[in-house]
């Protein structure tokens, strides 16, 4: 049952991100496809967490650290769409979010160094990757729905 929790939080969030939106007149064609992402992308993380990642590390299959790395890939996707979606003008000033997030990341994986596990290297370049990833979908979104200032 615990696999199941973050697919019931979905349409909570979903809920509670598009009232804050539309309370504070913020919903916009931006804001609504930036907030899809950011729930496709984490419902991608949790099905990778919950059903993925067991069934790979079970039958000790190589897809080359897809499973590992995971939580750092779409979790980055999650992270940045969500935060747009809540904090960001739609604007060229938004890229300020999007780096700061980044950077934000890969200074949590530097955190390891002070407890007991070492910094995983891949975890590393799959955050710079798939924000990269995020960073040219958002440049894509903010040239065709964004205000370009």
């Amino acid at each position: 049952m615990d696999n199941y929790i973050p697919f019931f939080l979905i349409p909570f969030v979903c809920w509670g991100v598009l009232y804050y939106l539309k309370k504070n007149n913020k919903l916009t064609s931006l804001n609504g496809r930036t907030l899809i992402i950011a729930l496709a992308a984490f419902a991608i993380t949790e099905l990778g967490r919950s059903f993925y990642r067991p069934y790979i590390y079970q039958h000790k299959i190589e897809d080359c650290f897809i499973a590992d790395t995971i939580g750092n890939s779409f979790g980055t996707v999650t992270a940045i769409f969500m935060i747009l979606t809540l904090s960001g003008k739609g604007t060229n000033k938004d890229w300020h979010i999007v780096f700061i997030i980044i950077a934000g990341l890969i200074a949590y994986e530097f955190l390891n160094l002070t407890g007991k596990t070492s910094i995983d290297v891949n975890d590393m370049i799959a955050t710079v990757i798939f924000g990269m990833i995020s960073a040219l979908i958002y440049f894509v979104l903010l040239r065709k729905y964004g205000e370009k200032s």
